[in-house]
């Protein structure tokens, strides 16, 4: 029995600024190909999903760099251990 499950990430540099304090920083934003995917079905690039997302934190997007393609496994065994050890 698989218990295990494969996520396809991006990983984008980005460089933002926050628009209370204009503090520029460098971050990173990870996004599954799912939110890509979904971004894709209402007409929005990942730019714009990624500026949207900077935005609901307050942070302006100054230059968004290539993504970084990247496999993370989950192991679904543990990950219930954890939850259940944190339900106690």
């Amino acid at each position: 029995m698989k218990t295990s499950i494969t996520l396809t990430l991006r990983a984008f540099p980005v460089i933002v600024e926050n628009t209370e304090t204009q503090e520029v920083k460098k971050d990173v934003i990870v996004l599954t190909k799912e939110h890509l995917r979904a971004a894709q079905l209402v007409g929005q690039s990942s730019k714009e999903l990624i500026t949207r997302i900077c935005a609901n934190e307050g942070y302006r997007v100054v230059e968004i760099g290539k993504p970084v393609k990247t496999d993370a496994e989950i192991d679904l065994e543990l990950l219930s251990i954890g939850v259940q050890l944190i339900g106690n």
